[in-house]
């Protein structure tokens, strides 16, 4: 009986297709646009290629993101500061945020 086994740098390349894609994360200071009391903010987002999508999420809150995906979507964030975080994914390369209004408690 012969036991073949395939070479060492078959099993390396694919452990490399295997890792995840490491996403952009930036972190945006919303305190130009909203008032500090602000609990939450409806904005609309595009998201450039249009076949990409974002995610955003407050400090201590990245269980629960808020997701728009592209080209052009509109939902709630959630405020806990001045500032968010912004992850590009699904190859999403830029974007742009318009704040709609907001809530205050």
């Amino acid at each position: 009986m012969i036991d073949m086994y395939p070479p060492a740098e078959y099993y390396h390349l694919a452990q490399a297709e295997a890792q995840p894609e490491a996403h952009e994360v930036k972190k945006v200071d919303v305190s130009k646009y909203l008032p500090p009391t602000a609990v939450s903010a409806t904005i609309i987002v595009t998201v450039m290629p249009p076949t990409g999508a974002v995610v955003i999420y407050s400090p201590g809150r990245e269980g629960a993101p808020a997701v728009f995906k592209g080209p052009k979507s509109v939902g709630e964030i959630r405020i806990d500061g001045p500032f968010v975080y912004v992850e590009l994914l699904d190859g999403a390369t830029d974007y742009r945020i318009q704040y709609l209004n907001w809530r205050e408690p």
